[in-house]
């Protein structure tokens, strides 16, 4: 009797387990989100869900991200596209601020993507099919980091605008790698931190690029020790959507899935700017989150290769993103002609983990600074529109001379604000030039 027992048990066990289709399988082993190799198997679909964030919590048992979820009609989707295409779904997730419900598919290794993606795009359930696109950031050490000093600041006359404004009571959130939270120069500077990419790359605060990028941006004045930043007193949210390329190297990478995500997140954080020292390929999800982070009034700085690579350039390229081109790497882009603005990119010190500093060039350093100047004049007229800081950033633009160097000056960017706007006589007076003359080119009222 025992032993009819125990056969009946396991004749039972087996009847229960799932039916697997073997070829399927053998298609498809284990992958990783991340996985740079595997990427061009990768799907993400989106479609509209009117009801996410209006559930009830107890809706669905589907991993949560934060205190939002979406609906079971939303997870029946997901599953019926699962089983028609044959794919394998690896995540899916809730995009809150654009009420869309996204999905990461890989395809079986002996399917073609292209056919499944032309498919999935005729699918009337699906608002958005693409490849999960890779994204790099756009900084490096350089060969000789410590052959020349480039005094970037002092050519933008930091000195004299941060008599007057440090870019107090402006946040900007930060879509880059992790930060260190203990750097001297950065302790209580980052208000707020999330890692979107901890599945891959759990540390934080040993993550150089980001690191690198916020010093530029915001590293404490008059502590006694390092640098100082472009707007010192400006507050900073970190997302954490790259991964450094190798351990211990500056090169980061990114996906469409965490950059997604990590937008997403800096909608919802209110934050005035939006800084992105990266670039990839046009990717149509992020374009919508962009769009909407635009239409919200916040503003995005995207660093620029600056190589004419239309392909390999976005978000900069998209339309109403403020493009930031190192001086060394200007190409002019002759559609976006007001959105494209130039900064110092080469050699420039800023914060590294451990408490330490280097020299870093690239398209990265040069965004972060305007993202800097931006916060500055923020703090002056914090209801600043889009149209109004791209013209002052543009009239701000400077030829190199033989005190300065090509690119954004943040004093005749305070300067041109005046003459749109009435400032008070401190900010004419510390803003003013001490030369004779009016090099700025602007008349002052």
């Amino acid at each position: 009797m025992k032993r009819f027992q125990l056969l009946l048990l396991v004749l039972l066990s087996v009847l229960s387990m799932p039916l697997k289709s073997e070829g399927l399988n053998a298609a498809m082993p284990e992958v990783s989100l991340y996985d740079q190799k595997n990427a061009d198997h990768l799907l993400l679909v989106a479609f509209k869900d009117k009801s996410i964030d209006r559930i009830q919590s107890t809706a669905t048992a589907y991993r949560k991200r934060g205190d939002y979820s979406s609906s079971t009609w939303s997870l029946r989707i997901s599953e019926q596209i699962t089983q028609d295409y044959q794919l394998q779904k690896l995540t899916e997730w809730p995009m809150t601020e654009v009420g869309v419900h996204c999905v990461v598919y890989r395809v079986p290794t002996n399917r073609s993507v292209a056919d499944t993606l032309q498919h999935l795009a005729q699918d009337e359930r699906v608002d958005i099919a693409q490849n999960m696109h890779i994204f790099n950031t756009r900084a490096n050490t350089g060969k000789d980091p410590y052959f020349q000093l480039q005094p970037n600041l002092r050519s933008m006359e930091i000195d004299h605008v941060h008599v007057r404004t440090t870019g107090k009571n402006i946040t900007i959130a930060m879509i880059d790698t992790g930060v260190d939270l203990q750097h001297p120069d950065l302790v209580g500077q980052i208000s707020q931190n999330e890692n979107f990419a901890k599945d891959i790359s759990a540390s934080f605060s040993n993550d150089k690029h980001g690191t690198a990028v916020a010093g530029i941006m915001v590293a404490k004045k008059d502590n006694g020790t390092g640098i100082r930043g472009i707007a010192p007193d400006a507050k900073l949210i970190a997302l954490k959507a790259c991964w450094p390329d190798k351990a211990e190297a500056i090169e980061a990478v990114c996906n469409s899935f965490t950059l997604a995500l990590a937008v997403n997140a800096a909608i919802k954080s209110g934050a005035a700017i939006l800084n992105m020292s990266l670039t990839g390929p046009y990717d149509a999800l992020l374009e919508l989150l962009l769009n909407k982070a635009m239409a919200d009034g916040i503003i995005v700085v995207a660093a620029d290769t600056g190589l004419g690579q239309p392909n390999a350039n976005f978000p900069a390229s998209l339309k109403n993103v403020i493009s930031v081109q190192s001086v060394k790497q200007v190409v002019a882009d002759p559609k976006k002609p007001d959105q494209t603005v130039t900064a110092p990119g080469e050699k420039i010190l800023t914060t590294l983990p451990n408490g330490t500093y280097d020299f870093i060039s690239g398209s990265s350093i040069s965004a972060a600074e305007v993202s800097g100047v931006i916060a500055l004049l923020l703090e002056l007229k914090p209801d600043l529109t889009l149209a109004e800081t791209q013209a002052l950033l543009q009239k701000s633009v400077s030829s190199a001379s033989i005190d300065s160097f090509p690119g954004i000056n943040a004093n005749s960017a305070v300067l041109a604000l005046c003459e749109t706007t009435s400032c008070s006589p401190e900010v004419l007076n510390v803003a003013l030039k001490k030369t004779t003359g009016n090099e700025s080119g602007f008349s002052v009222p």
